[in-house]
């Protein structure tokens, strides 16, 4: 947890979590880096906790949270999954 905020208990986190999930799942139109940012950001992780829980390296996190970001699928997986998200490809 990142030290500028206060701690929240683990139903907090629990509760926030699944508001970021919900967050993610009805705005379909974000991109991948913000999707990375805004987890990162609302569940108050620093890159080094995120590059725990997501298995990639601190320093592609940060390249994936930029716009101009190319980031490999096996990156876009292992973030998405990692959240119980998934990436989908659909057509118009």
């Amino acid at each position: 947890m990142d030290k500028r905020y206060k701690p929240m208990t683990a139903i907090e986190q629990m509760n926030k979590r699944l508001q970021v999930l919900e967050n993610i799942n009805n705005n379909p139109e974000w991109q991948i880096y913000q999707i990375a940012s805004y987890i990162r950001k609302e569940l108050h992780l620093t890159l080094n906790e995120m590059s725990k829980i997501t298995k990639i390296a601190p320093q592609t996190l940060q390249k994936m949270e930029q716009p101009d970001s190319n980031p490999t699928l096996d990156s876009i997986n292992k973030l998405l999954n990692a959240f119980g998200l998934k990436f989908i490809i659909k057509s118009k």
